[in-house]
């Protein structure tokens, strides 16, 4: 019993720090671009969940001793697929489109694009073939029962970092369909700088997120 809940941690451990990877990722490819520094993702801590998903995924699917073609392929489509699936769900919970492919070649409703699913093909050989190594590697290090508290007490946080997010992401949803007057994209500025000025969670929000686009449910 403890085996299979060891090897749970070990994936929450991969999820936490495959996600912080992620956040530190495009928080620096932000930095590069735009000179600036945005804390990127959903979340309010220094973590992007989609990251760690499709790291673990990757883990529990493929193998080190698969041929190289095989992980990059797999890789590509395991991060595509889940890309695609998040990007409709958040969609269709929340009424808003949070990244959008459709100025990219080679995009699938604009959802997922070629470029992205590179990125998960060369990420994929990365993770099973040396950054998980070395982790596994680390952790087999650590005494068990530290080893599990510390990552249970961290995924703990994470779970109230998710609710806290969930709430704002709810309450944004509805101011800017209080606002909203057309969908014209001088009124979606205007939507956009309104919500900007209402709260810090949503100017966090719609930083990490700039080219984020609301779907209200009437037409003026």
């Amino acid at each position: 019993m403890f085996g299979f809940f060891y090897k749970f941690i070990l994936m929450c451990a991969l999820f936490l720090i495959y996600s912080f990877i992620g956040w530190l990722i495009e928080v620096l490819l932000t930095l590069v671009m735009e000179r600036k520094f945005i804390n990127r993702g959903f979340l309010i801590g220094p973590l992007v969940p989609i990251w760690g998903t499709g790291a673990v995924l990757i883990t529990l699917i493929l193998k080190p001793q698969d041929s190289l073609f095989n992980l990059i392929i797999s890789s590509a489509f395991i991060g595509t697929f889940l890309e695609y699936v998040i990007n409709y769900l958040m969609e269709k919970l929340f009424k808003v489109r949070w990244w959008d492919y459709s100025h990219l070649p080679f995009n699938i409703n604009g959802r997922v694009c070629l470029a992205s699913s590179c990125v998960f093909g060369v990420g994929g050989v990365l993770v099973v073939k040396f950054i998980n190594p070395f982790l596994f590697n680390i952790f087999l290090k650590i005494n068990p029962s530290i080893f599990c508290m510390i990552i249970m007490v961290l995924i703990l946080f994470v779970l109230t970092d998710f609710c806290i997010s969930f709430n704002i992401i709810q309450k944004l949803k509805i101011s800017a369909e209080s606002v909203h007057k057309d969908y014209t994209e001088e009124i979606s500025k205007k939507v956009r700088a309104t919500l900007m000025n209402k709260s810090f969670g949503f100017k966090r929000l719609l930083k990490a997120f700039p080219n984020v686009k609301f779907s209200f449910k009437g037409k003026r």
